[in-house]
């Protein structure tokens, strides 16, 4: 009995299915497994109506919404460095470096607007990138902080009264 040759395209084609087939049975799995880290919130502060967060801070020295409050939760133990980023990647600011965080506990941090060598930060998106050190993960929060410009020729007058 003569033998049949298969050609290259069928070959490409078993291939391809095969792949695919792979590709969903990871990703299937991965859709499983539980977010390491969930329940992210970034809310000014000071938080005046709880049931009407405001979401973006103006860091001017007034005592309204001046800082960030950023909080999350993470489900595995492990020791992390978390910082606030631009959307390209480079680091704006570290909040806290080489620190436990322990699993399915809020963590708590505070962004005043400064980055990193002094001076506000200009208004824009950031976002949040906590490295965990353990497993060797960095894992990028969904959501932005939304950092606006303070208005001009507004000073810094916390605690007292503004002359208009």
């Amino acid at each position: 009995m003569p033998r049949r040759r298969v050609s290259p395209a069928a070959l490409v084609f078993a291939l391809l299915v095969i792949a695919t087939v792979a590709a969903f049975a990871l990703a299937q799995e991965a859709k499983r497994k539980p977010l390491v880290l969930d329940k992210v919130r970034f809310v000014a502060a000071p938080v005046v109506n709880p049931k009407k967060p405001v979401h973006a801070f103006t860091p001017n020295g007034d005592c309204r919404f001046d800082r960030m409050r950023i909080r999350f939760r993470t489900t595995r133990s492990d020791r992390g460095t978390v910082q606030v980023i631009k959307p390209g990647g480079r680091v704006v600011v570290t909040l806290a470096r080489d620190e436990f965080l322990k699993r399915y506990r809020f963590h708590t941090y505070f962004w005043d607007g400064r980055q990193r060598g002094g001076g506000t930060a200009p208004p824009g998106r950031y976002k949040l990138r906590v490295k965990l050190l353990g497993q060797g993960r960095t894992l990028v929060a969904p959501g932005v902080i939304r950092l606006h410009r303070a208005r001009p020729g507004l000073k810094p007058l916390c605690g007292r009264e503004r002359s208009r």
